[in-house]
């Protein structure tokens, strides 16, 4: 099955990094665990994996920037199409659209977990929340966003914690309580999480 993306839709890695095993002196592979499987990457591989985290708080991967940003480093074109197809139909990506339906769907399938502290306001932009470790400020998120990655693992999947972010937005007297809002604007600011390895999606747990 081809996956056609369109740059509307955002690539957003799936799984979480384990760290790199070696096999032999000169065989070594990087896991990246997604639920109960581990998959091993190739140094390429893991290379594209990481380019979907984005490069900064202002990057958004589409398809096409990460193909960009990968022939940037000295991968060829056609071995990125490739690898970005495999891991969409291996669910090591996804290609979501935070404006389309298909957002709920994926936050219907994944679950976002925090590695990160949250901070609380930001003492300059008291509007903006920050995560980071041992006081130490590492990324900086709207309320709405914060609320969700603060309340996320206690959800079996993400939709479910967007309803529950909205619930303490209410009682808190926030104005935004749409949940189909709330996760447009998680899925439009979270790469600005994924590359600072502030949080990391994986996908929703069976019970």
């Amino acid at each position: 099955m081809l996956f056609v993306t369109t740059d509307r839709e955002l690539l957003i890695p799936v799984g979480h990094d384990l760290g790199v095993v070696y096999s032999g002196a000169d065989e070594r592979r990087q896991q990246v665990r997604v639920g109960v499987e581990v998959a091993e990457l190739q140094d390429h591989e893991f290379a594209v994996w990481l380019l979907a985290h984005g490069i900064d708080d202002q990057d958004r991967p589409t398809r096409s920037s990460l193909t960009e940003r990968a022939v940037n480093v000295g991968l060829e074109a056609g071995q990125v199409a490739e690898v970005a197809e495999r891991f969409l139909r291996d669910g090591l990506l996804a290609a979501v659209d935070p404006a389309a339906d298909g957002a709920v769907e994926f936050a219907c399938q994944h679950q976002l977990f925090p590695l990160l502290q949250g901070l609380g306001p930001d003492p300059v932009q008291p509007w903006m929340q920050t995560v980071g470790l041992l006081n130490q400020p590492v990324a900086q998120v709207s309320v709405a966003v914060y609320d969700v990655l603060m309340w996320a693992q206690l959800a079996p999947e993400l939709w479910s914690g967007c309803h529950d972010a909205t619930k303490v937005a209410e009682q808190a007297g926030a104005p935004e309580t749409d949940p189909r809002t709330v996760l447009s604007g998680v899925l439009g600011q979270i790469h600005g999480l994924l590359c600072v390895r502030a949080a990391y999606f994986d996908r929703r747990r069976l019970r």
